[in-house]
Order: structure tokens, then sequence, then C-alpha cells
């Protein structure tokens, strides 16, 4: 049958956001999880991918002010900061003497694929071990402020930071698209509308549950009238805001000489 339990790990994983902050991760098992993040897929074995374990509370502090204060964050005992990295590949390939640069878009996405197959690796690893996790991205919208703290070299840019810790409370599983609409066979189906209205239902519905707050049909209905799909973010990621960032990303990633174009 396999490994039944590794199976089980993937599928009840749930982002924690309360952590027991009085109770330390021991230093065999933050490094287990670490490793297990080194062990992850690479395309080619290139391994373009450094993690930053963020151990001082002045570095952590800046690094916190850079993703919008989540206070959540401060509960965990363990950050580990994810960067694509090309730096590290390109001196090592220097040592061939052949004429070579690995950089562009290509490099740059097969990087981020890269890390982020890290990234799950490690979660599931936390997981296994008893512990949660949870991943904040707003750090890449600041490049320029997080070269500067984490002194980054060329080539290098940080992509996520994963927050780790004994959770307080295990939170119940979130609602996912069904199988159905994410799942084709030989060609892209189309989700239609009644599959985003009835996904829409199941995720408020979900969500209101998860959060303990009291249900009913029309509480149900009145949140689905009010709060469109992504709303969430709707006053974070607005079109000025999503267009300068962009633009300030792009920048950034040509400065590091991660892409020339």
């Amino acid at each position: 049958m396999g490994n039944s339990n590794l199976l089980k790990t993937i599928l009840e994983r749930t982002s924690v956001r309360r952590f027991d902050k009085e109770r330390e991760i021991p230093e065999d098992v933050e490094k287990r999880i670490l490793t297990a993040g080194i062990r992850a897929p690479s395309a080619g074995n290139i391994q373009p991918r450094t993690f930053i374990v963020l151990k001082n509370e002045e570095v952590r502090e800046q690094v916190y002010q850079l993703c919008e204060d989540q206070a959540f964050m401060k509960e965990a005992p363990l950050w580990i900061v994810a960067c694509v990295d090309l730096h590290r590949h390109l001196k090592a390939a220097s040592l061939t003497g052949v004429q070579y640069d690995y950089t562009g878009f290509l490099p740059y996405t097969m990087s981020v694929l890269d890390a982020a197959l890290s990234l799950e690796n490690m979660t599931l690893a936390a997981e296994a071990l008893g512990l949660g996790s949870v991943m904040i991205g707003s750090i890449i919208e600041h490049p320029e402020e997080a070269k500067e703290i984490l002194e980054l070299p060329e080539q290098c840019f940080a992509i996520c930071i994963l927050c780790v810790g004994y959770p307080k409370r295990k939170p119940s599983l979130r609602v996912k698209w069904d199988y159905d609409v994410i799942v084709c066979y030989d060609r892209y189906k189309d989700v239609e509308m009644h599959d985003v209205s009835a996904y829409w239902r199941d995720f408020m519905f979900g969500d209101l549950k998860r959060n303990r707050r009291k249900i009913s049909a029309k509480t149900v209905e009145k949140v689905i009238r009010e709060r469109s799909y992504g709303k969430t973010y709707s006053g974070h990621y607005k079109e000025d805001f999503v267009k300068t960032t962009s633009i300030k990303i792009a920048a950034f990633l040509r400065k590091q000489n991660i892409i020339k174009i």
C-alpha cells in the first residue's frame, strides 16, 4: 500500500497561524526540516535556492516590518527565508572555464519552481514532526529592503518566509476546488459558473465555521452577496499597487542580474 503516513500528512496539512510561543524547536528538529528542503527535487540538480534562518531579533523585526505586521509571525520560533539563488551556481560554474550565463526568464522560472519544491518539503517535514507552518509571501514585494537586511549577493532574491512552530490550535482543513474542476484530461476544461458558485458557497460556509462564527443559511447568503471572490485581497492588490510593484520587482531582477532583457 506504500507509505500511508506520508499521504496522510500531505492530505491533512493546513496552514497554522496560532503558535505556542513558549515552546522552542529543538535544534535537531530544525535541522531535519531544513534538510528536507535541501533534499527537494531540483532541475538538473542545480539547486538554485538558499534558506536563511532568522535568529537575530533585530533582523527579525526588520523583516517583520516588511510583512504588514502579521502578528502571528512573532509566535513562531522558526523563520526560514527562501531565496531564489543563482549566485552560487554561477560561481561554481565559473570553475569549468566555459562561457556560461544561466540567467533570464527560463532559469529564473526554474529557480522559483525549485524554491517552491523546497518550501513544500519543509512544510511536510514540519507537519510530520508534529509542528505547523505557514508561508508569508509579503517579502517579495520589498526586494531592495530584503536585499539590504539579508545582505543578498547578485543573482539572489528573497521570495517567501516559512514560519514554523508548535500549533496552539490545529485548524480544520480549508475547502478546496472539487477534483473534477481542478483535474483535466488531455485538454484544458473551462470552469462553469455553477461550479464557481457552488465552490464559493462551500468556501465561505467552511471559513465561517472554521472561525467558529454562528452560521445560518441567511448568514452565508449575506456573505456571498457582500464579499466577491478575492475580496480579502482586493484592498491590498489594487491595480496601481500590482502595476508599480511588478515594475519594481522586474527592475530589481534586472539589477541583480537574474534576468537580462
